[in-house]
This record gives C-alpha cells, structure tokens and sequence, in this order.
C-alpha cells in the first residue's frame, strides 16, 4: 500500500498489489520542488502518515543505496548482500522503530522491487510466516516468476548501464493502542543502508503536514512540526 508521490507515478507500469492511503495525497500536493521526480543516488524519501489508530510509512530509496549496486548479484557475496536486504525490508521493527509506550503492532507491509531481490523477500516470509504471532499482510511485487528472467537480463547489460536505475518502493502499516505517545519515528535501516546522504521526509499528522529533511545515518525524526 505505498503512497508516496512517486509509487503512486509508478502504479500503472509495475504489477503491483497497491492500496493507496486516500488521506496521504495532502503529501503529494504539498512535496516541495526539491524533492527529485525520478531518484538520486544518495536521496531516500519517506511519507509517513498518523491517522487515528494507524501509522503508515513509505519508503522509496535507489537500490544502490540499500545494496551498494543496482544489478542482479554477480558473486556469492552479492548475492549475500542481496538477502541480508530483503530480510531487512520484510521486517518492519528491522526498519523503523515506535514507542514502546504507543502500542503499536504491524498490520501490513508491502515492498516493490527488482525480480531478483523480491524473490528473497518471498523467500524470508516464507520462512517466517509459521511463527508470526498476530494477523499481518505482507505484498511482494513486481513478478517474483519473472526473477531469473530478470537475472538473466542484467547479465547481459554492462553494470554501469546508465539506463538501468532499479529502486526499492517498501510501505509498512502499525496499529498503535496509543498513537498519542508517538512522538518520533527511529529510523533504523540507517545503519544498515549503503550509501543514503539525505532522507526527505514528509509528515500528515492531526497537527497538519510538515516536510523536513535528515541526514542519512539519522537515527530518528520528530513526528512534530518545529
């Protein structure tokens, strides 16, 4: 369910299950001039949305600064990377962090993503799925079939191919028992992502919508506007 600005460009090109948050548009018609059309390598953005009960969080980050590279893998120790990644984006308290005080549970989570590292994503919730304690969605998209395919592909096409700009597109979904104690959001994935220089981040909370930026090993945003 991304709904970040630039997933909901991509919606028609990708076979994705998407279920955009109607309330999240505010975010797009509000995104300052600054924010790239098209990603920058060094550049994740996140829209992060508290409506009631519910915080949902979009990420969309070049495959490069998760990874270090934006190809198939090409050696044992890529494609290691390449897991660790996708276990990563498959977990939500991997990725971010809320209060323990708010009571929040991941509901639904979704990533987007070239063939070959969906396939691992797949892999890891298949790993897990037996022990999950409470009701979560998880959507894989852009045709896990396809991953060899992809694989194949990439093979062929030199790895500093100008034209090849793979992305990752990750949503995630929290039910909190006390959103009011949510007063800032960790971000966790940076400290593992290769190469993120700047986070642009963009907030709908009741106090209105507030757009910041953060450096890329922040370890937390304010959910506040300052």
């Amino acid at each position: 369910m991304p709904f970040s600005c630039r997933s909901r460009r991509r919606m028609r090109t990708h076979n994705a299950i998407f279920r955009p948050l109607p309330y999240a548009m505010a975010i797009c018609a509000l995104a300052p001039a600054s924010v790239p059309a098209q990603h920058v390598h060094g550049v994740v953005e996140l829209g992060v949305v508290v409506e009631g009960s519910t915080v949902a969080v979009s990420l969309n980050a070049p495959l490069s600064d998760v990874v270090g590279f934006e190809h198939a893998p090409e050696s044992d120790e890529q494609l290691e990377t390449i897991r660790e990644a996708a276990a990563m984006l498959s977990n939500a308290d991997a990725m971010f962090g809320l209060a323990d005080s708010a009571d929040c549970r991941i509901s639904d989570t979704s990533v987007e993503g070239p063939g070959y590292v969906v396939q691992h994503l797949a892999e890891d919730h298949a790993d897990s799925a037996e022990s999950d304690d409470h009701h979560h969605d998880t959507h894989y998209s852009q045709g896990i079939e396809s991953a060899h395919d992809e694989h194949a592909e990439s093979a062929v096409h030199d790895d500093h191919d100008s034209e090849q700009h793979e992305e990752i597109n990750a949503s995630y979904e929290w039910v909190c028992g006390n959103v009011s104690d949510l007063e800032s959001l960790d971000l966790r994935f940076t400290e593992s992502f290769a190469s993120v220089e700047t986070i642009e981040i963009q907030i709908l909370t009741s106090a209105g919508v507030h757009v910041t930026t953060a450096e890329g090993r922040a370890a937390s945003v304010s959910l506040s506007p300052r």
